[in-house]
């Protein structure tokens, strides 16, 4: 007898619905396996096997053969135990068939039947839908994440024996008990409140500040260089607490690659925070940009719609950081392989702390020993191209024992303030970039920076002389306008100032200047 039923794979951060064939029939007893499938899911016929014979359903010697269409998708993960297990029984009469042509099935099957949770629940619900399948056969443990996306019947399982019964009648135990979050992402609970991180926490500063408001407005990527204890890794931290809140469609997003990933907190699933992410100096290139051998997310993609930090710049290795030259320019990660290829979102900022030297206190003489060569040396651990690729360079000086003293509330140094300026810059950008594919100032091309950061005379005089004084590069130049048109939008100035140039020059030739 044959069965057919439906479920999902993942390539990438890409679900694909696929249908998973069962033949059994006379023959000699074996169990095989095709449809260009990954270790895991080879090694689900045993998992299989010995489900189904610890859930009550004794099986004939019979020859059973799986095929997981279409040939060209890699299978990848443990979610096709469920449909294999559910599509035997299909096969030898046990099941309704006729239930399987609108659902998907997912799920991995422990040996005594029990069905375990799996990655990627949210996306393979949304191609579902999108695929016109209407229930979903899906963990309970996977239940909350699920139910994020309207429009799906969702059938919670916790055994293999609710899956038939729900078959056979209509009715899933599960289901019952979980009947509160159908459908509903609302109720399916949300990221915990915690407590904000306020820059009216860090006395001074109030240049480093306003860098660090002028990267959240653009999206600039942003580094900060200073001496130990200066206050760089506080300034990084608090920057998502500027940006505005994402919207819907940012959060499913996201929720979609953390769910991939299996980074996603069962109990709040849907991430409604923007990402903080700060890997270590050991870092891998794999583990930062993506890859393994089962592909998975890197941290440039989990900061997405967020802010990747490293802090410590050169401390991390040349291949890693090399890396990520590509994915700053491109916002996107390709992985190519031999028969297939993975693209994975990389729409982060950069935020990057170092210090000056390898005491760490260059420029002060008074505590500095580097010699100038020292100096040009440890600069010369990040290359020039990297270097290149930061938007804003930002000088964090030690803030000094009467800054430390109790202050007064400066309401243009809180994270409120700050988020309000930020937000009304976002708006001119949504507003200019209504009819582009683009978000952010430091996302435009050569042509749109013709386009909406036109020069005066003077202004354009003023560039002239910058370019062959500071021997920019067309990217750096670029850079330059880009930021100078982002504090433009904070001051809510229509056009480009020489004011704004210069203050975004500043930002840009902090090297220049130590050697």
């Amino acid at each position: 007898m044959f069965s057919k039923v439906y479920s999902t794979t993942i390539t990438g951060i890409t679900a694909y619905v696929v249908t998973v064939e069962v033949d059994v029939g006379r023959g000699l007893p074996v169990f095989d396996m095709g449809g260009y499938l990954s270790t895991e899911v080879k090694e689900a016929k045993e998992r299989v096997r010995i489900a189904l014979r610890n859930s009550g359903y004794e099986q004939k010697p019979r020859r059973i053969t799986v095929n997981i269409s279409p040939a060209d998708i890699h299978k990848y993960g443990t979610g096709f135990d469920l449909p294999i297990a559910i599509g035997i029984l299909g096969a030898q009469d046990e099941v309704n068939m006729t239930a399987f042509e609108d659902m998907v099935i997912i799920g991995e099957l422990s040996l005594d039947g029990t069905v375990n949770p799996v990655k990627g629940i949210l996306p393979s619900v949304c191609e579902a839908l999108q695929q016109g399948k209407k229930r979903c056969i899906l963990p309970a443990e996977n239940m909350a994440e699920g139910s994020v996306v309207k429009g799906m019947e969702l059938i919670p399982v916790r055994t293999l024996k609710e899956v038939v019964v729900y078959l056979q009648t209509g009715k899933s135990p599960a289901q019952e008990r979980n009947s509160p979050l159908k459908g509903n992402y609302d109720t399916a609970g949300k990221e915990s409140p915690q407590e904000q991180l306020d820059f009216l926490e860090i006395k001074g500063q109030e240049s480093a500040k306003r860098a660090t408001m002028i990267a959240a407005a653009g999206m600039h990527n942003i580094l900060y260089v200073g001496p130990p204890g200066s206050g760089k890794t506080m300034l990084a931290k608090r920057i998502s607490s500027i940006m505005p809140e994402l919207s819907f469609e940012e959060q499913l997003e996201l929720t979609k690659i953390y769910s991939i990933a299996g980074q996603l907190n069962p109990n709040h699933p849907l991430m409604t925070k923007r990402p903080f992410r700060a890997p270590g100096h050991g870092v891998t290139q794999a583990a930062l940009l993506g890859g393994g051998r089962v592909p998975r997310p890197g941290e440039v993609t989990l900061s997405g719609k967020g802010v990747l930090f490293l802090d410590e710049l050169t401390e991390y290795r040349q291949t890693v950081l090399e890396g990520l030259r590509e994915p700053l320019e491109e916002k996107k990660v390709i992985l190519t392989r031999l028969t297939e290829t993975c693209v994975y979102p990389a729409d982060f900022m950069l935020a990057a702390a170092m210090n000056p030297c390898r005491c760490g206190y260059f420029p002060d003489r008074s505590r500095c020993t580097c010699t100038q060569q020292d100096v040009t040396r440890f600069l010369g651990r990040i290359s020039r191209p990297l270097w290149d690729r930061f938007d804003i360079c930002i000088q964090v000086t030690d803030a000094g024992v009467h800054k430390m003293q109790y202050q007064s509330c400066n309401k243009k140094g809180s994270s409120a303030y700050m988020k309000e300026k930020v937000e009304c810059a976002r708006a001119w950008q949504a507003e200019r970039f209504a009819k582009e594919n683009i978000y952010f100032n430091a996302q435009m091309s050569a042509m749109q920076l013709e386009k909406y950061c036109r020069l005066g005379e003077k202004e354009q005089e003023f560039m002239e002389k910058v370019y062959d004084k500071f021997h920019l590069t067309s990217r750096g130049y670029h850079k330059i306008l880009k930021t100078a048109r982002t504090i433009a939008d904070i001051e809510e100035c229509t056009e480009i100032e020489i004011a704004h140039l210069s203050e975004a020059l500043s930002y840009r030739s902090y090297r220049s200047v130590i050697e």
